[in-house]
């Protein structure tokens, strides 16, 4: 069974917090430069892999190990839009066999499981209007929070 641990909160309150025990990550901003991506991407991907990278380099929001996501994120475009392109009609979406039954084509499937995919992973990356605004709201909110200032009080 393990101990009860107190909060910061409560030990704050209490007298017994010792604010030189909490580290705080501070991101290194020294020689990082752009991360290389982690699969091998084609000339397509390479350029959705760029871009993203600019997009969060442009917020200061890129750390190393990003690469890992950025680089599942820029294949999954890229196979979205492979399988996107190769959708041309209502033929391409159910298909139908020789006995009569039909179902929903593979090129299809692929097509909805790499926008899931895409959708899952684009809010986490900032990729919505509603996400680019929550950036850029935490970015320009550098005020201290009263809330935050009662805590450390």
């Amino acid at each position: 069974m393990s101990a009860n641990r107190k909060t910061i909160a409560l030990k704050a309150l209490q007298g017994t917090d010792r604010p030189a025990r909490r580290k705080i990550p501070v991101k290194a901003t020294t020689g990082m430069g752009i991360p290389d991506p982690v699969f091998e991407l084609s000339e397509q991907e390479l350029r959705f892999y760029r871009d993203l990278v600019d997009h969060l380099d442009h917020y200061g929001l890129l750390h190393k190990v990003d690469s890992i996501g950025l680089s599942l994120l820029a294949k999954n475009v890229a196979i979205m839009k492979w399988c996107a392109d190769q959708i041309k009609s209502a033929h391409d979406v159910v298909q139908v066999f020789e006995n009569g039954t039909s179902n929903v084509s593979g090129m299809y499937t692929a097509y909805t499981k790499a926008q899931a995919a895409f959708q899952s992973l684009m809010s986490k990356w900032g990729l919505s209007p509603v996400d680019r605004e929550k950036i850029a709201g935490m970015l320009l909110d550098q005020e201290p929070d009263e809330y935050d200032q009662f805590k450390q009080s």
